[in-house]
């Protein structure tokens, strides 16, 4: 019982700290372009289908969707008006270990970035 009020503290540490550093927002880490992606996404509703034209000003929003086939990318990070979004592996030419980055005031794709 003495080690889990000890030790319990110290996991929960490590997994924070583990957290933050995969979050981390690196403006101008782009790997490579996205291929076959949408002239622009569109803001995603979590209730239903609806969804509207990114705004600027609005930030980053969260579900984003192709228009096509209505892929939903999920935000994962933001800052600067663009934001880190969790695409199916493979789509996009998004790989294992890699979010899809977009001009969140415009939806338009930017790129892939390491998560």
């Amino acid at each position: 019982m003495h080690f889990l009020r000890l030790g319990l503290p110290l996991v929960i540490l490590f997994i924070a700290a583990g957290c933050s550093s995969t979050s981390h927002f690196t403006p101008g880490g782009i790997l490579r372009q996205a291929v076959d992606v949408p002239d622009h996404f569109l803001v995603g509703s979590h209730s239903d289908t609806t969804t509207s034209v990114p705004r600027p000003g609005e930030g980053c929003r969260n579900p984003m969707m192709d228009p096509r086939d209505g892929t939903r990318l999920i935000l994962v990070r933001s800052s600067e008006g663009l934001g880190d979004y969790e695409a199916p592996e493979g789509r996009y030419g998004v790989g294992g270990g890699e979010l899809l980055r977009l001009d969140c005031g415009t939806g338009v794709a930017r790129g892939i970035v390491r998560r």
